[in-house]
Order: structure tokens, then C-alpha cells, then sequence
């Protein structure tokens, strides 16, 4: 019997020790950062983040007085459908203009708008190189809207930045090979909010104030492909499940936006309605900024084409009856959809990424090893026993 118990208690402990090698015990602090690097990164000084905060709200404030001055000396031109270019920054030559307007008038018809009540105005940011600036930069990578509001109720503003490949290819220094694809896409994908405001008007003030809770993160894109393509989207951007950092991305979003990730009908209607009862306060004028990395705070993956999906799905007229309604969203958008939002998103969802398996596992190895160790130790066991049996 004693050496039956040693085997025993050798399983066991074996057991214990792969469990806690391979699995970390509740309650354990997530880390903040990379192990390796942080310390290579001291933390700022008080007077560090005071000038820090001081030059980013200097930096909203101007492009903020930027967006107003655009809005005010945009020129129309009537022959053209299109949405008004502004470029900013360095100077183009003339066909490079002509072929930036005649890629907008031929996405603005792929959109299925004409004549619209909302106009649209797309202000492009060029790399410009030269001269030093005094002060803080101004913010020049970061696409922001200036929707309609009580001193201008029929134009909206996106500010689009060209980053040094974009700025590149719009001087002709770069090749124009997918150039009348990718050009498109690219303009396209800078419309944002105006899109929907030029196709759909005004929405009712339930509908915006649930948008700007949310900072309009389900109605970014109006169209029938992805942000960069037919099948890329802002899932695209968690990776491969095979590896640990998709989970940490993962784990990263909201509670309700993993549970829908998971295939939970109640988790994706939380997603949806995230911001619908919050009755947010609704600025003027009321400026939308995406930042660096925007589809990380994403209460709904791929949210950017939420609304665009809906609209396709139910058609123009049910879509526009919820866009001016005015009852509360989850009323107005479970009558467009004719069924509970949650049901559809679920299925919506699985369009784009399959259900993830939510709740602790042990790693496929570590599971194999301890089910060989178990096996071990139970042969051994039944092997000494055989031999101390009374014949």
C-alpha cells in the first residue's frame, strides 16, 4: 500500500505542478504593457503630461477652427455630383486634381447619390515638406468630421489626412498602378459620416445622440465592400486566432462586444445599444475625431459597417423610416429590422469572424502531457497492484 500511495501522490503532484505552469491563477493583475520594454520608457513628469495635455487640446482646437474655416469658403461647383475636394498642404499639379475629382464623382455614383440635401466636402491633408512650425504640429493624422448643425444645416465636412505613400502617389511620384480601385476606396473610406448625412439627411435626435455616444464608431463606412477591400474590415486587425495576441486583443474590447464575438444574441444587442440611453449631449458644432488605432474601441467588430449593412438589408425606405425616427433606437431599429436586434447582429456577426470559445482551457500540449503522466502513473499502479494480489 505505501508504494501505491507514493505513485498516487507522484500523479498528483505532477498534475499540479503542469497546471500551474501552464495556467495562471485567478485573480492575477493583467499586464499593462510589454514585459521586456517598459522599463526602457520612463514614466513622464507631471510638467511632461501638463505640456503633453496643454498641446493636444491646442492641436483639437485648431484643426477644430480649420473644419469651420473650410465650411465656410467650400465652393460648389454645379456641374459636378460629386463631393467638393479641398487639398491642403502641398500643391498638386492640375491633373493630378482632375483625377482625385473624377475618382469622387465616380464613387459618389457607386454610392447611388446624386443631387443630395446634405452636401458633402472632402478636405485632403498633404505631407508638406519644408519650414519648421512653431509650437505644437497641428493634427494632421487624424480624419475628423464636421457634421451639419443649427449655423449650417446643409454641409458636412470630412477631413481626410494623406499620409506620405498617399501624398506621394497624388504628386506622381509614385506609380498609379490600381489607381481607379484603390484611389477610390481610399477617398471612399474618408467620407465617413458625411456619407450617410448625403444619402439619408439629418437623423432624428435619438438616432444622433445614440451616434455621438458611440463617436458615430457604426457608421463610418457606406458601401458594399470593407474599409480596404471586399473581405477586409476592422476584424482583419485582431489577427490570427492562433496566436496569443489575438486573445489579448480580443479580451481587450468591452464585455458585451466579446460575448457577441462568442455567438450571444443578448451580448451583440448590448453592443448595439451601447450609448442608446446615455441621452448624450449633443455638441455645436459637433466635431467627430477617429483616432490612431479607432477599431480598438469598437463597441461592435466590424462596426465601421454596421448601419451600411442594415440599410442594404432592409432597403432604402425601412431604413430611412429609422434613420428620421423618432422613437428610442432599439424600438426603431428592431421595427426596420422586423426582429429582435440582437438576433440579427448575432447572425450579421457571423458573417465576418465564427463564434469564439470563451472560458478558460488548458493548452492543447499541456492537456496531452498530463493525460500521459495520468496514464503513467494509472499503469503503474494497476501493475504494482497485480503483483501484490493473493493467488
Amino acid at each position: 500500500m505505501a508504494r501505491i500511495k507514493i505513485w498516487i501522490t507522484g500523479a498528483i503532484g505532477g498534475c499540479a505542478l503542469i497546471a500551474l505552469a501552464y495556467l495562471p491563477p485567478r485573480g492575477a493583475a493583467p499586464s499593462n504593457g510589454p514585459r521586456f520594454f517598459a522599463s526602457q520608457f520612463p514614466a513622464p513628469t507631471a510638467a511632461r503630461r501638463r505640456a503633453q495635455a496643454l498641446a493636444e487640446e491646442w492641436r483639437e482646437t485648431d484643426a477644430s477652427l480649420h473644419l469651420l474655416e473650410d465650411r465656410q469658403h467650400v465652393t460648389w461647383d454645379s456641374t459636378k455630383l460629386g463631393p467638393a475636394i479641398i487639398f491642403r498642404g502641398a500643391t498638386l499639379p492640375p491633373g493630378a486634381i482632375r483625377t482625385v475629382e473624377a475618382a469622387a464623382d465616380t464613387l459618389w455614383r457607386g454610392l447611388g447619390l446624386g443631387e443630395t440635401k446634405v452636401r458633402a466636402a472632402l478636405v485632403i491633408a498633404l505631407q508638406s515638406s519644408g519650414g519648421t512650425v512653431e509650437g505644437p504640429m497641428p493634427a494632421q493624422n487624424r480624419v475628423a468630421y464636421l457634421a451639419p448643425d443649427s449655423t449650417d444645416r446643409t454641409t458636412c465636412i470630412a477631413f481626410l489626412p494623406a499620409n506620405n505613400f498617399w501624398t506621394s502617389v497624388l504628386r506622381m511620384h509614385a506609380p498609379w498602378h490600381m489607381e481607379p480601385q484603390w484611389l477610390g476606396r481610399w477617398l471612399q473610406s474618408g467620407l465617413g459620416p458625411c456619407a450617410f448625412y448625403a444619402a439619408y439627411g439629418t437623423p432624428s435626435r435619438s438616432v444622433r445622440s445614440w451616434l455621438a455616444a458611440r463617436n458615430w464608431d457604426v457608421a463610418l463606412y457606406l458601401g458594399t465592400h470593407g474599409i480596404a477591400g471586399e473581405r477586409f474590415s476592422s476584424v482583419n486587425f485582431l489577427g490570427d486566432p492562433r496566436y496569443s495576441w489575438y486573445w489579448d486583443g480580443v479580451y481587450r474590447f468591452p464585455p458585451a462586444t466579446v460575448a457577441c464575438l462568442a455567438g450571444r444574441p443578448d451580448g451583440c444587442r448590448s453592443a448595439v445599444l451601447e450609448g442608446a440611453d446615455d441621452g448624450a449631449r449633443i455638441a455645436v458644432p459637433e466635431i467627430v475625431r477617429l483616432e490612431q488605432g479607432w477599431w480598438r474601441k469598437q463597441r461592435l467588430l466590424p462596426g465601421e459597417r454596421f448601419l451600411a449593412d442594415v440599410a442594404r438589408d432592409v432597403g432604402r425606405d425601412r431604413f430611412q423610416t429609422f434613420w428620421t425616427s423618432p422613437l428610442p433606437v432599439d424600438t426603431a431599429l428592431a421595427a426596420a429590422l422586423r426582429q429582435p436586434v440582437g438576433e440579427w447582429t448575432e447572425r450579421w456577426e457571423r458573417r465576418f469572424i465564427q463564434p469564439i470559445r470563451l472560458g478558460a482551457a488548458a493548452p492543447l500540449g499541456a492537456t496531452l502531457l498530463a493525460l500521459l503522466f495520468a496514464a503513467v502513473a494509472v499503469s503503474a499502479v494497476a501493475l504494482v497492484a497485480s503483483r501484490r494480489q493473493v493467488r
